[in-house]
């Protein structure tokens, strides 16, 4: 069980913080117009929804806006231990507090200028991934393949 997610799932079916919802629904029409069906795919909005909410309330999110306040960036990642693959994310599980892994879920900006400064960005948010194992999911071969990476990853985008 996951009180967080019970929690975010309640604020969402109660809808009293229209700022929030209206927010919450940018980043959701980003996420389903920039997917490739490679991350979300066959997700349902209101699924989407709650995703982005449950990040928002794990301060596991990231969203730059342009000064109109139109999305052009999101990330969101979980604490977790480097043996988390895609049943971790599908069943909900709680970041792991002490956790030796941060796996990177969806993240996705509207040029690679932004890109870099989402990642220092996250970066400054969170550092783990400078001395943990960092885990994503790719296609390959036309399935999901786990895809373990480390702070060069983060090096290489930077120095790009």
């Amino acid at each position: 069980m996951n009180p967080l997610l019970q929690s975010v799932q309640l604020a969402l079916q109660n809808a009293t913080q229209k700022e929030a919802l209206v927010f919450i629904d940018k980043v959701v029409d980003f996420c389903i117009e920039k997917e490739n069906g490679k991350v979300l795919d066959g997700w349902p909005r209101d699924l989407i929804q709650l995703l982005v909410a449950y990040h928002m309330a794990k301060d596991t999110l990231i969203v730059e806006q342009d000064k109109d306040d139109n999305v052009l960036g999101v990330g969101m990642w979980y604490n977790c231990n480097e043996d988390a693959d895609w049943f971790f994310i599908q069943n909900w599980e709680p970041d792991t507090k002490d956790s030796n892994a941060v796996f990177i879920g969806f993240l996705h900006a509207a040029s690679k200028c932004l890109f870099k400064k989402m990642t220092y960005k996250f970066l400054s948010i969170c550092p783990g991934p400078l001395n943990k194992k960092v885990i994503m999911m790719r296609h390959r071969n036309g399935h999901p393949t786990r895809v373990e990476s480390s702070y060069r990853l983060f090096n290489k985008i930077l120095t790009t």
